[in-house]
Parts: C-alpha cells; sequence; structure tokens
C-alpha cells in the first residue's frame, strides 16, 4: 500500500478547490486506520486519568465514567467532569480534532431514591452547558438512570411495530 503522492482537494457548492500534497495519509478504509487513530488519541486516557476518572472509547466515541455518593458528592464530582471536558478540548484544539458539544450528555446512574437526591441537572462549560439527560445510546443500547432496559425495550418493539406498518 503506497503512502506517498497523496493529494486532496475538497468539493463545496458545486466548486473545486485547488489540489494540495498530503504530508501523511491513510488510506479510508484501511486496516491501518483504527490502530493509527487510537495511537493518534491514546492521551485522551491520560488526561482522563490524571483527574480521577475512567474513560472507554469505541471508534470515534468516548465516554468519561467516575463514581460519587449521591448526596455528598454531586458539586465537586461535577468540576471534575467539567475540568476534564475542558482539558479534552483544550488537547483536541491543540492536534486538530474538535468536541463536538452537541454530542456531549451527562447522564446520572444509580437508585431511583439516589437518583431523587441529586440536585445537579447541568455541566457547566466554558462556553455552554450539558443538560442532564434521562436515557443515552451506547452502541444501539438504551440506557436510563436506573439501568432498567424499559427505554431500550421500548425503542426495540416501536422499531418492530413501525416496520412492520412500513413494509
Amino acid at each position: 500500500m503506497d503512502l506517498t503522492d497523496k493529494t486532496q482537494h475538497v468539493s463545496f457548492g458545486g466548486l473545486l478547490s485547488a489540489e494540495i500534497a498530503l504530508l501523511f495519509s491513510v488510506p479510508q478504509g484501511s486496516v491501518l486506520g483504527p490502530p493509527l487513530f487510537l495511537l493518534y488519541t491514546a492521551e485522551v486516557f491520560d488526561i482522563i486519568a490524571s483527574l480521577g476518572l475512567t474513560g472507554h472509547s469505541y471508534s470515534d466515541v468516548t465516554q468519561v465514567y467516575i463514581s460519587a455518593p449521591a448526596v455528598t458528592e454531586t458539586q465537586p464530582t461535577s468540576a471534575r467532569l467539567a475540568e476534564c471536558i475542558k482539558h479534552l478540548n483544550c488537547w483536541m484544539s491543540q492536534n486538530g480534532l474538535k468536541l463536538n458539544a452537541e454530542k456531549t450528555q451527562l447522564v446520572w446512574l444509580g437508585t431511583r431514591q439516589q437518583l431523587t437526591k441529586l440536585t445537579i441537572s447541568q455541566l457547566p462549560l466554558s462556553s455552554s452547558t450539558v443538560d442532564l439527560v434521562l436515557t443515552v445510546t451506547n452502541l444501539g443500547v438504551v440506557f436510563d438512570g436506573q439501568l432498567t432496559m424499559a427505554p431500550h425495550t421500548a425503542s426495540i418493539c416501536g422499531s418492530g411495530f413501525f416496520s412492520n406498518y412500513a413494509s
């Protein structure tokens, strides 16, 4: 596989930009893409760990976790999450990547009793806020704060019901 002499141009609004030579290249769909992306972004997990949080990544989706008591640690936990996002955003800016704030979500996990004690419903960031959501989707599975699987079951049943009438 030849990774030299690669060029690129952009088409927008029916116009074509000038062609430029690429200094670095990985062919789209190659087996090199995923491992090179992981190597490129490996520092992300150092940042997450340095703030005492845990991270998980699949493809270009990264999730950050932290465990804390519902009543006493809500404020400091939120501050640590916000600080982590601030550091990640800075690292991404320095490395030619962009944090998608519109896809950034906050969900609290716990028992019904624990979740009723929470007072934080937003995560303040430098230029925006992240609102608390009641459900999140992870690799196609819909989770709620109590991990009941009810939203996922409803989603699956709804899509099955829809496909029966769509055909």
